[in-house]
Formats: structure tokens, C-alpha cells, sequence
């Protein structure tokens, strides 16, 4: 089973001492969906969570899945309890009852309180004194006995005794990216356990609490299987199936995308999309051309694309642009001669070029993109075309006024052509490129990749998304990439 709390927490819980967690947060932030998680994963049959504000009928309208754990998982009404019997005739005290869900386990039992406010509110003053010396003691002499994992729920996000009392605090908040609501925790403190990473972003989504981890690189040292997520007659899947339904069926025939990143992480997102784009159309054998990024070639792409293909499909349905000059033209004085010379790293790789290699001399936008769009034009539409603009600008000298207008001129009779023959352009983008402004207006689409926490998030401009978490799902027979929105 994976789990869905932090690894750092994980170890606090699991250490089989004992731990007293304070969990700390506004309402609504998740304080009670982590709770929740924590008795599913630690609990076993020794779980109980007593409640102060809400009915075990709301908790499973809310919470479908915690019905099927109604066996392990006892929920305790803790409005209909008293802190002892003393002075309440017939009434049952919160410590009997405790005690006795709780049990004789030998292994951690858990007990979440949600929330403590409630029960030492100011409506119940006459019983906070007895209260708390009930549930101090019964926490001192079973946590003792039996190594109790306590979690507490707090609203409070002031620093109180009870801070410096605990084992761990948690504070759960919500976050903005780009005025798109996320959100976050904070591992503020976690006695005995190394912390390595702070924050981390996680999500609500389907009633479960999940946190969400740092990105994991593709791992191509062996053959995985990608699953194939077929196109339709409108539209190219992107690979991703979450993706293709953010876009209502995928890239539509005649469309253009734009997928900005930055030059971290959210590169290794924008890698993973695009290798998945070209992974599912190889294997449909849908015709697809790319012009890599910078620090990309047909060497590059090829081990990562490969392992997930038949090789034949590789070369048949795949072609790669690439901007190096055939022949280096210099003069060398000797004895008073000018020779010809071939630069050597050259020659090393045309002899070492794949056959779905073509070559642009890279000297001038104006003369090589007309050759890559012909090339285009005369292959079996839909075609996936997947430019990296970051190689453009290094290479045609973008930022220079005069070689911007030229080279956006000459996408914009592209794009048209491109959208008459109902193919689909891809554009990788750096953040602040020198195409973002003029190129933008022309797409069809645009996406965003950002980091948090270690995690890549994307959303979309054009047509405006919600927050989502991208991640590379690594078994050890299958890779998927998959979106998970911020709920």
C-alpha cells in the first residue's frame, strides 16, 4: 500500500513509542481528513476518534470510504460524555469510554481528539478542570502501558502550552499559485524524527487525504509499458488521460499549445509531458516531429522514448530536427595559404546520425523553417509537431528586434497551414522567453508548470484550470503520467 502521509510523519507514528502530534490549522484546511488518515494507516483495530462538532452520519456522507472501516475505526460522540462520572449519576465518563475502545493491544493504539478547543471550550468551564486531569491522566498511564499515538486537533494557531507539551505539530494552511487556491502543511516539529523536507503540498481530492512527493525522474534503465490512451477522430491524446480530459478530449486537429516551465523542475515536467506525447503517438502510429529543446538531440529522445516502443515504429514515426551546420567553413594561415576545414565534432556525428535525422544548417530561421514545415506538409496528417522554442532563440538569435518579428511572422503563416491540414503544434517554452508575448496570442492553448514543494503543478491559462499535481507514477513494469487536482 502506498502511503499517503509524509515519510517524515510516517516514521514519527510508526517508531512504536508512542507520539503525541498536535495538528494546527484554520477550518477547512484538512486538519480532519489527515486525522483520518493517520487512524486508516496506523490505527488497525485500535483506532478511535472522538469527536466534539460532528455526527457519525455526516462524517460517512463526507467520508464514503470510512464506512468500510467502521470495524476498525470507532468514533466516540464526545458531546453526549461527561470528563467523570463524579456528580453525573448513570452517565458514562470520557476516560471509561476510552478505556475501553481502546482496549488491551499490544500494538500502538491511536486516538485522535478533534477538536481540543471544544472540549476545553468556554461553554464547559465548569467541567475544563476535570476534563483535562481526566484525559491527562488516562493519556499518561495508557500511553505508558501501551504506546499511545495521540493526535490532537487544533483551530488555534497561536503558540499555547500545549505546543511545547507535544511530540510533533503539524500546521495545515491554504496557499495561491498564479490566484489559483492550493494547499500546504508544514512539519514544524517532529521530536526524534530527521526532517528533510518542511512543506509539502497536498490535496483532498475524492474525500482522502494525500500528500503529494517530489518529482520523480523517469526511470529508463529497463522496457516499461505505457499504456496507449487511443486519439479520436477530433483530437490527439496527450498521453495523459487526466490531461485529455482537462482539454475535453485532448489536443484538438488544427490546435496549438504552449507549455511554459522554468529552468528547474518544472523542466523535468515539461520532459515527461513531451515524452509521453510522443510515446502514445509513435504507438499509434501517428507520424510525429520534434525540434528538441536545448541540450536535446535524436540520441537523447531515443533513450528515453525506446524503452516504451517497437524500434521500427521508432524510426518510422518519429523525426527529429536538428540545427547543426553540415560543413564549417574557416581559414587557417599556413605558409601563407587559406585551407578549408571541417570542424571534427561534425563529422563525428553525422556518422554517428539515425536515419529519422534531418539536418538544418542553423544559420538563418528564414531558410531552414520553410524546409521543416514542407517536411511536415507532405506527411500523413495528424501530425504531432513539438518545437523547443528554447533552441530557436539560442540558435536563430530570437531576441535581436528584427530576428523576433521575422521568426513570429513565419509562425503565423505556419500555424495557419498547420491548422488547415488539422495538425498539432506543441511549443515548449522557458518562463520569459522572448516568444511568449507574440507567440501566445496565436495559440490555442496554454499551459503552466510551476514548482511547489519539490512537486510540479500545472494549470492551464487557455481554458482557465484549477491547480493540478503532476507525477510520474514508477512501478517496476509500467510508467504513467498522471494530474491530481488540489482539492
Amino acid at each position: 500500500m502506498i502511503s499517503r502521509i509524509p515519510p517524515e510523519l510516517r516514521a514519527a507514528l510508526s517508531a512504536g513509542a508512542g507520539y503525541s502530534l498536535l495538528i494546527k490549522g484554520a477550518p477547512g484546511t484538512g486538519k480532519t481528513m489527515l486525522a483520518f488518515e493517520i487512524l486508516n494507516e496506523f490505527g488497525g483495530e485500535n483506532a478511535v476518534y472522538l469527536s466534539t462538532r460532528i455526527s457519525l452520519p455526516a462524517l460517512y456522507t463526507q467520508l464514503p470510504w470510512l464506512e468500510k472501516r467502521a470495524d476498525a475505526i470507532s468514533v466516540i460522540d464526545a458531546t453526549k460524555l461527561y470528563p467523570s462520572q463524579k456528580g453525573f449519576t448513570g452517565l458514562r465518563s470520557l476516560s471509561d469510554v476510552l478505556y475501553e475502545k481502546l482496549g488491551e493491544a499490544e500494538k500502538t493504539a491511536t486516538l485522535v481528539i478533534d477538536s481540543w478547543e471544544a472540549i476545553t471550550s468556554e461553554e464547559k468551564e465548569g467541567k475544563i478542570e476535570e476534563l483535562e486531569a481526566g484525559i491527562t491522566t488516562m493519556v499518561r498511564n495508557y500511553a505508558t502501558q501501551h504506546k499511545l499515538n495521540l493526535i490532537l486537533i487544533s483551530e488555534r494557531m497561536a503558540t499555547t502550552q500545549l505546543d511545547y507539551l507535544v511530540d510533533g505539530i503539524i500546521e495545515m494552511s491554504r496557499i495561491s499559485v498564479d490566484n489559483r487556491r492550493g494547499r500546504e502543511m508544514l512539519l514544524e516539529k517532529l521530536r526524534g524524527v530527521r526532517v528533510d523536507q518542511h512543506h509539502y503540498g497536498f490535496t483532498l481530492d475524492d474525500g482522502r487525504f494525500r500528500f503529494f512527493p517530489p518529482f520523480e525522474r523517469r526511470r529508463v534503465e529497463k522496457p516499461r509499458r505505457v499504456e496507449t490512451i487511443h486519439n479520436t477522430p477530433t483530437h490527439l491524446s496527450t498521453g495523459c488521460s487526466e490531461l485529455d480530459v482537462i482539454l475535453d478530449g485532448g489536443l484538438s486537429k488544427g490546435s496549438t499549445a504552449i507549455i511554459e516551465y522554468g529552468d528547474d523542475l518544472s523542466l523535468l515536467g515539461y520532459q515527461s509531458i513531451i515524452a509521453h506525447m510522443i510515446i502514445n503517438s509513435v504507438q499509434q502510429g501517428t507520424h510525429c516531429v520534434v525540434i528538441p529543446s536545448s541540450g536535446w538531440d535524436e540520441r537523447r529522445l531515443r533513450r528515453g522514448i525506446v524503452p516504451f516502443v517497437k524500434g521500427e515504429d521508432y524510426l518510422k514515426y518519429l523525426t527529429v530536427f536538428e540545427k547543426r551546420k553540415a560543413r564549417a567553413e574557416g581559414c587557417m594561415w599556413c605558409g601563407g595559404e587559406v585551407m578549408s576545414i571541417k570542424d571534427s565534432a561534425t563529422e563525428r556525428w553525422e556518422k554517428e546520425a539515425r536515419e529519422n535525422v534531418k539536418v538544418l544548417d542553423g544559420l538563418s530561421m528564414d531558410e531552414d523553417f520553410p524546409l521543416f514545415a514542407d517536411f511536415i506538409a507532405h506527411l500523413e496528417p495528424p501530425v504531432m509537431v513539438i518545437i523547443g522554442t528554447d533552441c530557436l532563440e539560442f540558435q536563430y538569435r530570437l531576441k535581436t528586434l528584427g530576428n523576433l518579428e521575422e521568426a513570429l511572422e513565419l509562425f503565423s503563416y505556419w500555424i495557419a497551414e498547420l491548422r488547415e491540414a488539422g495538425n498539432v503544434g506543441v511549443f515548449g517554452m522557458p518562463t520569459e522567453s522572448a516568444l511568449s508575448s507574440g507567440l501566445g496570442q496565436m495559440v490555442t492553448t496554454r499551459f503552466k508548470l510551476a514548482v511547489l514543494d519539490r512537486s510540479v503543478v500545472l494549470y492551464c491559462n487557455r481554458p482557465d484550470t484549477k491547480l493540478h499535481c503532476l507525477e510520474n507514477v514508477i512501478t517496476e513494469d509500467t510508467l504513467r503520467l498522471t494530474l491530481t487536482p488540489f482539492v
